[in-house]
């Protein structure tokens, strides 16, 4: 059966017009129930078009039987890998799901938690968590229906009456119904175990399969106001951070070895299948994106050379200038270490401070020279400039600053003694007691903070975001070409396989993709009626036409007379902005 949940239905009646002509007359205008009973919906587009994914749940044993869900289209299921699907959850209270989970012990056991966990504009709350015990054909209201918006669910490995939902809380304002919520018959019941305040809510829940009393919980302090168009109007707290149990949920302790010492904002965890005591985390920071309070300036641009780092401008009054650096000049070697691409020639730089000295080696044509150089420091930001970024809820632009608030790739050690407080991706081998930052790659982080290690093997580890990113060798090199191609971009919901990495299932803005060979290739599910409107307007002529608008591509429209044809796809696809974005050194 085709729902029309999440997509464009308007009424068809030719008498329509009349009816509401009559009616209009009356103090309080509507239609008896007779004129009512001749409206039909019918679903009028998109003919294709996917709409956000939030979570993907897949019963490990059989991984041709899968669950997604979606931010305001209801849950999907398909039992033959995505040939088919079967909407469902379209006659509950709501349609927008933050997490959907299935007990690995009992696939007929599924949980629901209700409202987008994505703090963004478009976002839509719930209405509490519900259970089916049937596969979904029919759902139950299980409780917590002031939680508003759900982070994540965890459900144990063998016990499928015990569940933890972590609750995010109103977006808008405090509540006290967000916290850590644990059942232990099967929702009948639920005790709050983690509380921190009224306006730090759950974001992320990852349990030990091997020990599932040990869990790892990411909580999270975000408020939106209504005319926001980017981040939250708070997503930074001194709530959020890093909680672990080994008893179950009876006592927990705040990690914070290794983590960032100052306000953090949105986390995601994944725990290592193979080796539990392995743990990632993805971490925004207040300081996401900036350089160090005395990081050098030189005043120059360049690229990579065959051999060395060609200078291709160069600033007027700056290190550089008076330094006697020129276009077209070939760095060859920083402080006696030679320098072999542009990449190089920046770190040289970056673990120096402003006010340092530095000799640098420069072919010039065919002649070496060497020149001094005292670094400098980037003029900060003027009054005017000062406050459209505050207005704009943005850091300062800087050398590792990512569009969107987030924060470019393998820029590792090159932040100050201080890194750790930058945010990015994190290590422990402790089982999350103690950490260590690995890379800088976070990109816009109050929209994406997912992080997925491979259950087998951990040299591959995926960051999501507008670009999808990889890393083969354990996280020291990302790249953010995952999903490239025809791919939509916007990623929210990776699932990898633990008996084969390379089959992976991916849940973005544009819908559900499948890979078979680690992300080289992708099979995009686009059959299933999720587009996701944003807003709908109608033209006022009498053949009218509707348009409406959904997440990264043009206004898509359709004649209200093209029965069921509905609207075509027509591409329009594009990205929020980039990820990288080149400065001045």
């Amino acid at each position: 059966m085709r729902s029309n949940v999440a997509c464009l239905c308007l009424i068809a009646l030719a008498a329509a017009p009349s009816c509401l002509a009559q009616e209009s007359s009356k103090a309080n205008p509507s239609l008896s129930d007779e004129a009512v009973s001749q409206f039909k919906w019918r679903s009028i587009g998109p003919a294709n078009m996917g709409g956000r994914i939030t979570s993907i749940a897949v019963y490990e044993k059989d991984p041709n039987r899968w669950w997604a869900s979606t931010a305001s289209g209801g849950l999907l299921k398909t039992v033959n890998n995505g040939v088919t699907f079967e909407h469902q959850f379209d006659s509950e209270a709501t349609v927008s799901i933050g997490d959907v989970q299935v007990s690995q012990s009992n696939p007929d056991i599924l949980w629901v938690g209700t409202g987008e966990g994505n703090p963004r504009n478009s976002v839509s709350w719930g209405n509490g968590i519900y259970k089916s015990i049937d596969g979904g054909k029919t759902w139950k209201n299980m409780g917590l229906n002031k939680i508003f918006q759900t982070g994540r669910i965890a459900i144990h490995p063998t016990n499928p009456d015990i569940v933890y939902v972590g609750a995010l809380g109103r977006l808008w304002g405090p509540s006290e119904d967000r916290g850590l919520y644990k059942t232990e018959d099967g929702g009948k019941t639920w005790e709050k175990i983690l509380y921190v305040d009224d306006k730090t809510g759950i974001i992320d829940v990852q349990m030990n399969q091997r020990n599932p009393d040990t869990l790892l919980v990411a909580t999270y302090v975000r408020k939106r106001d209504g005319f926001d168009g980017n981040d939250p109007e708070v997503k930074f707290g001194e709530g959020a951070g890093i909680y672990r149990t080994t008893d179950g949920g009876k006592t927990f302790e705040k990690m914070s070895i290794g983590l960032p010492q100052v306000k953090m904002g949105r986390i995601g965890l994944s725990i290592y299948r193979k080796n539990p005591k392995i743990v990632y985390a993805v971490v925004e920071t207040e300081k996401i994106g900036q350089a160090p309070e005395k990081f050098p300036y030189v005043g120059f641009s360049g690229e990579s050379a065959e051999v060395g780092a060609k200078i291709t401008q160069v600033s007027r009054n700056t290190a550089a200038g008076k330094g006697g650096l020129k276009v077209d000049d070939i760095v060859v070697g920083v402080d006696g270490k030679p320098v072999y691409d542009y990449s190089e020639l920046q770190k040289a730089i970056r673990v120096k401070q402003s006010g340092d000295k530095s000799n640098w080696e420069v072919r010039r044509g065919d002649e070496t020279i060497k020149l001094e150089f005292i670094y400098g420091q980037q003029e900060k930001p003027n009054a005017e400039q000062a406050e459209r970024e505050s207005r704009m809820r943005r850091n300062p632009r800087s050398p590792f600053s990512a569009s969107l608030g987030g924060q470019l790739q393998n820029l590792q050690g090159q932040q100050g003694a201080d890194e750790q407080n930058y945010g990015g991706v994190y290590q422990s081998k402790d089982g999350g007691v103690t950490w260590k930052r690995i890379n800088s790659v976070n990109p816009r982080p109050m929209y994406y903070s997912q992080i997925r290690v491979d259950p087998s093997d951990n040299s591959y580890i995926y960051v999501l975001g507008t670009s999808l990113y990889r890393t083969k060798d354990g996280g020291e090199v990302f790249t953010g070409d995952g999903a490239s191609g025809d791919v939509h971009v916007d990623h929210h919901a990776l699932w990898v396989d633990p008996r084969d990495g390379r089959h992976m299932i991916l849940g973005n803005d544009g819908g559900l993709y499948v890979t078979y060979d680690r992300m080289e290739n992708w099979d995009h599910h686009n059959h299933v009626a999720i587009g996701q409107f944003y807003h709908v307007g109608i033209s006022s002529d009498d053949n009218y036409s509707a348009y409406g608008g959904l997440p990264q591509s043009r206004c898509l429209g359709t004649r209200s007379n093209r029965g069921g044809l509905g609207i075509e796809e027509e591409g329009g696809e594009g990205g929020e902005g980039g990820e990288e974005e080149e400065e001045e050194e």
